[in-house]
């Protein structure tokens, strides 16, 4: 059975190994636009990728691809909505995705506010936190002055963002130095303003308050009408905690089942005002699933491929919570 994985972070180094398994009949393809790229250490082929112009161009090359490999499984990362949209044309080629392909359900988890105003709309505007769409600078001064009036510490990025490459924090009275702050996302409300006003807003801005508590990152996925779910803290440096805690576990299964997700998604939370609050939801494996899985040795990649050929794998939560789990670097001879 043959395999792909298209530009993926570098951490599907781990999810390789997962869904490899030691299973012989697996042949893994991997490409990158990064011949370097760390993941192509655990592929059987790997190839370059070369540069697109548009998505469409893009799509043409992963059915090219498909085909020209006889790829039997696509497990997509880049460009996934536009791979989604068009899940038809590569069953007809005879290959599968491994993702999560209700078109509807993954547009609306794309965005952020799309997503906080699909589950207000279904009840659960608890786990919402205050939020401001901002579609200019004006927008973004009356937002920041809203929130700043109620106490709060301000946050921002665009509504549509991956790996949080738009994120910043606002620290008022935040000074400039020669020493690092603490990230290079925390600036003074001049530096933001400056910022914003020569923005385009083609992609909205949501603003919302900062919450400082660990984030929580739930890995999940459905099987057998069960929803795995793995609560992993981000507790700082490289150190994580999966806790079992029942609270959070129910507020993800009600999310859900407002969306059509049949494969591997990741829910992430902050807590606000002593109750969690909705971050994000990602339709795909998250970049740090590997820590779940090695806490709790629930192997979430196999599981979903097993699910994805109609086969059936047993799998247990671990006897125990409260599980720590860390990573360290490791040097790779990349050839």
């Amino acid at each position: 059975m043959k395999i792909w994985w298209n530009h993926w972070f570098s951490t599907a180094y781990h999810l390789i190994n997962l869904m490899k398994n030691d299973n012989a009949d697996i042949t893994i393809i991997g490409t990158n636009s990064n011949p370097d790229c760390v993941y192509k250490m655990v592929c059987d082929e790997f190839y370059k990728e070369p540069s697109f112009k548009s998505t469409d161009e893009y799509l043409k090359y992963c059915l090219s691809f498909c085909q020209e490999h006889s790829v039997d499984v696509f497990v997509p990362r880049h460009n996934l909505t536009q791979i989604i949209k068009h899940k038809s044309e590569f069953e007809e080629i005879g290959t599968k995705l491994l993702a999560n392909t209700d078109y509807e359900s993954v547009i609306i988890t794309d965005d952020k506010i799309k997503t906080y105003q699909h589950l207000i709309s279904k009840g659960m505007q608890d786990v919402i936190p205050e939020f401001y769409v901002c579609k200019n600078a004006v927008d973004f001064s009356e937002a920041f002055h809203n929130l700043n009036s109620k106490g709060y510490k301000v946050c921002f990025k665009l509504s549509i963002d991956e790996g949080a490459i738009t994120y910043h924090v606002i620290d008022k009275d935040r000074k400039s130095s020669i020493y690092k702050y603490s990230s290079a996302s925390h600036l003074n409300y001049e530096e933001a303003y400056q910022m914003i006003n020569s923005y385009s807003f083609k992609i909205p801005l949501i603003v919302m308050p900062y919450m400082n508590e660990p984030e929580i990152s739930i890995d999940c996925l459905l099987v057998e009408n069960e929803l795995i779910t793995i609560p992993r803290y981000k507790l700082g440096g490289r150190v994580s905690k999966v806790s079992f805690n029942t609270e959070i576990i129910r507020i993800t299964k009600t999310i859900e089942k407002q969306f059509q997700f049949d494969m591997p998604f990741n829910v992430q939370y902050r807590i606000l005002d002593e109750k969690p609050m909705l971050l994000e939801i990602n339709p795909r494996m998250s970049g740090g699933i590997q820590l779940s899985c090695m806490a709790t040795g629930i192997n979430i990649p196999r599981l979903a491929l097993h699910k994805l050929l109609g086969q059936k794998l047993e799998w247990n939560y671990p006897s125990v919570s409260d599980i720590k789990v860390a990573h360290i670097e490791t040097p790779i001879i990349i050839r």
